[in-house]
């Protein structure tokens, strides 16, 4: 009788998935308390109800027309993403109007970004297991991050992050496989199609592939390099290509948000400006605990947060040149320098279209979280011999002596900002502001869904003093940065998606700014003829609060 082999375990595979695993399982714990809100963003309810497939023509629309076509939104701004509208489509046919389904899909769409970067920089850095688990730690821990995640109409950024870095993947991947090389590399092309379709963003991907190719090249001359990137990224060049032919036929143009005034000189080097600072420090220092923003010196601070993190990676670069020979060198420049090239390439797009949000930043971060995980790996990696170098060693040579301390200030300098992150990461602070948003967006669409069943469905609802803003929010810390409230076209898709007519307008005449929500607040309805419907929205002051702010809208 034949003994049967016993099954060899490849250890470091089990390695690679725990770690994969277990970064997901931190960011699905970070964010799961959103499994509990209500619809949150602006746009969320619109999309939705664009978003629905009853026919074949329904779904061809998502591929012909603006997102969000057929509503307000399109005044405002024109887009084309029909992958993310499919993911609203996909969650509505199958949780209809549950909020809890369509906030998991942001959940597990966040999550697989996480492992996804643990996944891309372990192949990126040739199998160095220690830096791809810390980027993907400090990735999911990044509280930059609670401006995108916990917004159900924000998921256009994480699709495309996920889809980009599956295209990564893929073809890094491919060029390290024999026999599965033109499956992987369809299958990367495929997957940077979708993420064209999650969201424009995606169009740094091609860049970023010719980048990879020039720099991790074995080729000496800088010509052959060249070719060879060419060559390689050539089909996705190419998509590009046709992505923006067949977005420029549909939009009609470019697309973007629709601007008034030309800018001048003045404001574009303002804006500018404003853009490069806000960029870093939404990397570098997300949340403001020593009221940094406040103070006077704001820009002092700002400047020695910058220093500080520029210090780290001064020193950083110092000690790994230092450690060993040329080859561990040459490896090290080249991960970093293209990733300090992934940093800056969405930074120059922001420049140049002028558009710039925080919630933009979600896919800047994952290169930043690699940029921060890589010396630390480093230098955790050496801890042991540099635990045993500390002591003075009349032995040990001052160059010797200086690079071990240097490394132990690297170490010092990359957990302080690591904590730092962790401290107002999600999984340790808690970011309410986006639950209160939701409650309050419920708590007005119950009331008006219920308010005006009764009336003619051709009717204009006027809203008055409708919230758009919690004041004890703005010096609150830490805080997401860029919340958004209901608006017209938001509360006009709800009564759709409740069964009422399409010709039923909502007209919002003023706006209020509560100082919070602890769910006194109602919505006082008036019939006025047939054909009008007052809807007052009220807040109850309380004794040891502030009293709402009314804001009277610019809308006749």
């Amino acid at each position: 009788m034949l003994l049967e082999r016993p099954l060899k375990i490849n250890k470091r595979k089990v390695l690679l998935i725990g770690a994969v695993i277990s970064v997901g399982l931190v960011s699905a714990f970070a964010y799961h308390s959103i499994l509990g809100y209500f619809f949150t963003g602006t746009d969320t309810i619109t999309l939705i109800e664009t978003s629905r497939i009853q026919s074949i023509k329904d779904f061809t629309k998502l591929f012909t027309e603006p997102l969000m076509a057929g509503s307000k939104f399109v005044d405002v701004a024109k887009f084309f993403r029909p992958v993310a509208s499919l993911s609203y489509a996909l969650d509505y046919s199958i949780w209809s109007l549950n909020p809890f389904g369509f906030q998991l899909t942001n959940l597990l769409l966040n999550a697989s970004v996480a492992c996804l970067v643990v996944g891309a920089m372990y192949l990126l850095s040739n199998g160095d297991l220690l830096f791809a688990w810390l980027s993907g730690l400090i990735f999911s821990l990044h509280p930059i991050l609670v401006d995108s995640v916990p917004a159900t109409d924000r998921r256009h950024d994480i699709i495309a992050a996920v889809f980009l870095l599956a295209s990564l993947f893929l073809f890094l991947k491919s060029k390290i496989s024999d026999s599965n090389r033109k499956w992987l590399l369809c299958c990367s092309l495929f997957s940077y199609v979708l993420a064209l379709g999650g969201k424009e963003i995606a169009i740094i991907l091609p860049v970023l592939i010719f980048a990879q190719i020039h720099i991790f090249s074995n080729y000496n001359s800088w010509i052959q390099r060249s070719c060879l990137s060419l060559k390689q990224s050539f089909p996705y060049f190419l998509i590009t290509a046709g992505y923006l032919i067949w977005r420029t036929s549909v939009l009609k143009g470019l697309g973007g948000y629709l601007k008034g005034d030309p800018l001048t000189w003045n404001d574009i080097e303002a804006y500018s400006a404003n853009i490069f600072h806000n960029y870093f420090l939404d990397l570098i220092y997300p949340a403001d605990p020593f009221g940094v923003f406040d103070s006077r010196l704001a820009n002092f601070w700002t400047f020695l947060v910058i220093s500080v993190f520029g210090l780290y990676w001064l020193l950083s670069l110092w000690v790994l040149t230092l450690r060993k020979g040329r080859l561990y060198t040459r490896g090290s420049i080249k991960l970093l320098s293209f990733l300090i090239l992934w940093l800056l390439i969405p930074l120059i797009l922001f420049l140049v279209t002028l558009t710039f949000a925080h919630r933009s930043m979600y896919i800047p971060a994952i290169p930043f979280s690699a940029l921060l995980a890589y010396p630390l790996a480093e230098c955790t990696k050496h801890l042991r011999n540099v635990l045993k170098k500390l002591p003075f060693n009349p032995d040990m040579t001052g160059k010797t002596c200086i690079r071990y301390k240097s490394e132990v200030l690297v170490l010092v300098l990359g957990l302080s900002m690591f904590c730092f992150l962790l401290v107002y990461s999600p999984i340790i602070r808690k970011y309410d502001q986006w639950e209160a948003s939701g409650r309050m967006g419920r708590l007005i669409l119950t009331k008006l869904a219920s308010g005006t069943r009764q009336v003619n469905q051709d009717c204009r609802v006027n809203l008055y003093n409708l919230p758009n803003c919690l004041r004890s929010y703005e010096k609150k810390e830490p805080k997401a940065k860029d919340v958004t409230y209901l608006s017209d076209y938001s509360i006009k898709s709800w009564l759709n998606l409740c069964g009422f007519h399409k010709k039923m307008d909502v007209i919002i005449h003023s706006r209020s700014q509560p100082w919070d929500f602890s769910g006194d607040l109602s919505v006082a309805i008036l019939q006025l003829g047939k054909q009008n419907l007052r809807a007052i929205v009220r807040i109850k002051p309380l004794a040891k609060r502030s009293s709402p702010v009314w804001i009277r809208s610019k809308t006749p």
